[in-house]
């Protein structure tokens, strides 16, 4: 199939813009995050460990944190609460050993300062209950945040940027004499 000159350089231009987002989004995307990341404790049901997060009595807690749950595959864990309530806007699940995963849930907008937390969750029947307390200190974003926050408009810019560069670069190559003398 003979495509044109001009077909070529947009299908080029094409597939130079979808990598350069792809590659950009998917960079920050899985490394960075808006949320804060718990740290966890191993607290024992019925002879089984598992890992909360935020740790138990935790104090200072960012107010942007994630809850965390890990326990074994062949654990149910049913019904997780607050109180006060927050509203979880995803709950992602992912391995995190051979036998266990990882039940991350993430809160539809940020904890309120200087209030204490307590989340109950039902694990192979037995209700398991634990608290902490936000930081007083007002929300202050990291990079990551924005990062994770923007990642597409980003991705958007990227793109475009190294597109236009691409075809800029094409252009001149294409008045460039072959053999200058």
């Amino acid at each position: 199939m003979n495509l044109s000159g001009n077909m070529r350089l947009v299908l080029i231009l094409v597939v130079v813009f979808a990598s350069t987002f792809i590659v950009v989004f998917l960079g920050i995307s899985s490394t960075q995050s808006a949320y804060s990341t718990p740290e966890n404790a191993v607290s024992e049901v019925e002879g089984m460990d598992i890992n909360i997060g935020p740790k138990p009595n935790a104090t200072d807690v960012p107010l942007d944190i994630t809850i965390t749950i890990d326990a074994f595959s062949s654990a149910t864990l049913n019904d997780l609460q607050t109180k006060p309530e927050v509203a979880i806007a995803n709950v992602a699940v992912e391995v995190s050993g051979p036998i266990s995963y990882r039940q991350t849930f993430y809160p539809a907008q940020l904890l309120e300062p200087a209030t204490t937390y307590t989340v109950t969750v039902t694990i192979r029947d037995t209700p398991v209950s634990w608290s902490f307390t936000t930081t007083s200190e007002p929300y202050q974003p990291t990079i990551s945040f924005y990062l994770a926050t923007y990642a597409p408009w980003i991705a958007i810019a990227t793109a475009t940027i190294t597109t236009s560069l691409a075809a800029f670069a094409i252009q001149r190559r294409k008045k460039k004499p072959l053999n200058p003398q």
